[in-house]
């Protein structure tokens, strides 16, 4: 399918912005070089999408750098790192590219079962030659984290306008790699107290990501210590654990003739932690584009340094749905991604907003799995990142921490007055966790808002005596601390033998929630003059309830958050009968995160069916 540059309809379908002569000659303007340069510009290449930064406009670019991610849950923890990363590469004066391989992150999701990485590979030289095309006459470095690294280093062999390849933390055997994924996936299901997913066919699916047969397959066939030719002529290893004379990969690089260095990854473990209290590692980053900065003593010969001006993104077709990624909101900080359904008028849109940190994909890639369901039953949905959150950065008044904050509401309202402008139907808010008390809070303050589904909503308000710190607390995500213990190599290999045990934690997790319940609850019930919660709440409801605003909250079955729903509704949610357009479903077999397929699946069933029929009788738990 052709898609119109800028514009997009279909039958009866939303219209995208539309560019007029002035907006699509903005690509040669400075505030379009300093926007990408600070927040980096959304491009697209058929199938899948990235983001340009064309580096300072007063410094000249001296090379080109194409990121390459790594996958899984290991990408969904390194995105806000990787958006970090672009911004200090352009702050130096360098273009930079990155983006997300076909299936993976939005990228629209191959037809049956992939051949391989072929399509992956395919992706990676579409971004090469993207650089070479916006960069003429510009060296290309290549800079890869566990899988990407792999594929930098398969890149770069053979290439001659590649200068140097950055190696993070590199899949150097793809056997030892699949046998991480593995043990990484026995140990974060065992931590947060689930078992394996039945769905997941090969054992290799780390919270909620799945990697197919074939892919898997392909990667078990890599090998570093094997290959014939060096990556590039300058080769920057970034080795977890302390850097050792006997690296093998870097021995090998050092025999091909490569001019190898090497420097310590400082945080890591850190970094694989849960995604919500991950922060990217500046210092490791830095040493990094400070070794891509002395290349710029060794010019390629004859280059010319002139950038070519960047198009608008283009949309990208899937099946039954077109999606644009845009930035939107002051300045043009925010960044999201609209997806409309094809063939139709949607019967209306719904905001997706972030769970945690989890960047717009959400947990396992759910927001996207939602927002194409959503397409299919006619409903538009625009799912985006909150300031400080995956390819958001945070404004210059944010908070440290930016969950539960009045800026991450400001976020959505933001969101709201881009997807108001659409025209698209009743507008609905979908959220979280954390992201359900954002939707529910602004909800009650924005007339706009016709339909609310919060999902294993913690907090209906904000008690002003409890921290974040606390409350995050209580979010039952037990992933941290699992993945620094696993990539620990010591721990690995106790791991692998059997003789490490992961249990224990679960039953001092356990412990703390039943402590951090049974306080809350205590607070709740004794609240002092002018902070009664019940009340609060229950004010909160009943103006939802005046302005006809649908509230469906979904629960996972035995999750936590019930007992904040319970502590204000009443055990069998009797209160709840003064709302009559507020409902409460359970979905079973599902943990806080929804983090097994099948209850992806089922969630992502009852959303539709809530937003695609919003005048239902409610249901009661």
């Amino acid at each position: 399918m052709n898609i119109p540059q800028g514009r997009l309809r279909d039958s009866e379908n939303i219209e995208m912005p539309a560019h007029s002569a002035d907006e699509l000659d903005w690509a040669n303007s400075d505030s379009f070089k300093i926007m990408t340069s600070r927040y980096g510009a959304p491009v697209t290449f058929d199938t899948f999408g990235g983001f340009y930064h064309v580096g300072r406009i007063d410094r000249q670019a001296r090379k080109a750098v194409l990121l390459l991610a790594p996958i899984g849950y290991e990408e969904l923890c390194t995105r806000a790192t990787w958006r970090a990363f672009a911004e200090i590469i352009a702050a130096a004066g360098h273009a930079c590219l990155r983006f997300d391989y076909p299936g993976t992150a939005d990228a629209v999701d191959p037809v049956g079962e992939p051949e391989g990485i072929s399509d992956w590979v395919a992706a990676a030289r579409r971004g090469m030659a993207f650089l070479r095309d916006c960069n003429p006459g510009i060296e290309l470095v290549l800079v890869g984290q566990g899988f990407g690294a792999s594929l930098a280093a398969q890149l770069g062999a053979g290439s001659p306008d590649v200068a140097a390849t950055v190696l993070m933390a590199p899949l150097v055997k793809g056997r030892a790699y699949l046998r991480e994924l593995q043990a990484w996936s026995r140990m974060v299901t065992e931590r947060m107290g689930l078992e394996p997913d039945p769905l997941d066919d090969n054992g290799y699916g780390v919270a909620g990501f799945r990697l197919a047969g074939s892919r898997a397959a392909a990667i078990k066939a890599l090998d570093l210590t094997r290959t014939a030719q060096v990556p590039a002529a300058r080769v920057l290893l970034v080795e977890r654990g302390r850097i050792s004379s006997d690296s093998p990969i870097g021995n090998h690089l050092t025999t091909l003739g490569a001019d190898v260095s090497s420097i310590d990854y400082a945080g890591y473990e850190l970094m694989l932690q849960d995604p919500t209290p991950v922060e990217p590692q500046l210092g490791t980053l830095t040493r990094i584009v400070s070794w891509i900065d002395d290349l710029a003593h060794f010019p390629m010969a004859g280059a010319n340094f002139s950038a070519k001006a960047l198009e608008p993104a283009r949309p990208i077709a899937g099946p039954h749905y077109a999606e644009l990624p845009v930035r939107f909101g002051p300045d043009e900080r925010l960044f999201g991604v609209l997806c409309q359904p094809l063939g139709r008028r949607p019967l209306a849109i719904a905001v997706l907003a972030n769970s945690g940190r989890d960047y717009h994909i959400g947990w396992g890639r759910a927001a996207v799995e939602q927002a194409r369901a959503l397409a299919e039953r006619g409903i538009a949905s625009f799912r985006f990142d909150a300031g400080g959150i995956g390819d958001s950065p945070a404004s210059a008044s944010a908070p440290a921490e930016v969950l539960y904050s009045d800026e991450q509401l400001a976020d959505m309202r933001h969101a709201i007055d881009y997807v108001e402008k659409l025209d698209a139907g009743p507008i609905a808010l979908v959220g979280r966790c954390s992201g359900a008390y954002g939707a529910f809070q602004v909800a009650v303050q924005d007339v706009r808002v016709r339909n609310i589904v919060a999902i294993n909503i913690l907090r209906f308000v904000w008690d002003p005596r409890e921290t974040v710190a606390e409350a995050l607390q209580s979010a039952h995500r037990t992933v941290s601390g699992s993945v620094a213990m696993l990539f620990s190599k010591q721990n690995l290999r106790r791991l692998l033998s059997g003789n490490l045990r992961v249990k224990a934690p679960v039953v001092s997790v356990s412990k703390r929630l039943v402590r951090i319940v049974s306080s809350r609850v205590r607070q709740i019930l004794a609240g002092e003059p002018g902070q009664n919660l019940y009340g609060e709440v229950h004010r909160r409801f009943q103006t939802l309830e005046s302005r006809g605003v649908g509230l469906a909250m979904l629960f996972s079955e035995g999750d936590h958050a019930l007992g904040e729903f319970r502590t204000y509704m009443g055990r069998k949610g009797a209160r709840l009968r003064r709302y009559p357009r507020a409902s409460v479903s359970i979905i079973p077999n599902a943990d806080h995160n929804f983090t097994h397929l099948g209850a992806r699946a089922r969630l992502t069933n009852a959303l539709c069916d809530v937003l695609a029929a919003p005048s239902s009788p409610p249901s009661r738990e």
